[in-house]
């Protein structure tokens, strides 16, 4: 497997983390921004299940193989930053969506880096398209959160 395969495999498993984390924050999030806060995470519940359909066929595009096993999900997953808790303020799930976000453009630089060096231009474009994405997002929840 290829440093470029294995970077995509765990931005897959790490998307599925996230994909459950923000379903979790839907459905407990408390307070008077519920309905704001219920709409923002299913709007980036479904951007986790996109990026985690992405990586996987970028994975198989380029010889490799999609993560199918649960228990490889959880292992690979288990890296992404996840809070668990009964129930959340709207500020705590925006902080923790902005800390899931800062982890992805972080990965997804890991994958620019090896994917240059493997000669890999569309995944590494690929990479610079979604980090500059979650870099606006990042930007978004910090002037929300200011």
């Amino acid at each position: 497997m290829t440093n470029v395969v294995k970077q995509l495999n765990q931005i897959q498993a790490d998307a599925h983390a996230f994909f459950i984390a923000f379903h979790d924050y839907h459905w407990n999030v408390k307070g008077l921004q519920f309905y704001a806060i219920h709409e923002y995470t299913e709007k980036a519940y479904e951007e986790m299940a996109e990026l985690y359909d992405d990586t996987a066929e970028r994975a198989i595009q380029i010889g490799g193989k999609a993560i199918l096993k649960a228990d490889e999900l959880v292992k690979l997953g288990a890296k992404a930053p996840v809070l668990q808790k009964d129930s959340y303020t709207p500020t705590e799930v925006l902080e923790e969506i902005r800390k899931a976000y800062k982890y992805l453009v972080e990965e997804f630089k890991k994958l620019e880096e090896v994917a240059e060096k493997a000669g890999d231009t569309t995944t590494s474009n690929i990479a610079q398209d979604h980090y500059g994405d979650y870099e606006k997002k990042i930007w978004m929840l910090n002037s929300t959160l200011a």
